[in-house]
């Protein structure tokens, strides 16, 4: 289980705990928000050794194992 896994295991059990609270609300929300991060795709990656973002492809193709996936988490308007 990942760290997403976690909080969202924990604010299912934290809905029932507060059902009829100001907080469930808070929980509902909160749990919606993780289950959205959990769908997130990368929109880069990065080689263990701190090289600049590339594709994915591009480290397959020059042998890059363990490789960190870069999510971005809000969207900017301008």
């Amino acid at each position: 289980m990942n760290r997403v896994d976690t909080i969202i295991d924990a604010l299912e059990n934290a809905v029932h705990n507060f059902a009829g609270d100001d907080t469930e609300s808070k929980c509902i929300e909160a749990l919606a928000a993780a289950r959205e991060l959990k769908s997130l795709q990368p929109v880069a990656w990065m080689s263990q050794g701190g090289d600049a973002s590339r594709s994915a492809n591009y480290f397959k193709e020059m042998g890059f194992t363990n490789l960190i996936a870069l999510y971005a988490l809000d969207e900017v308007t301008k």
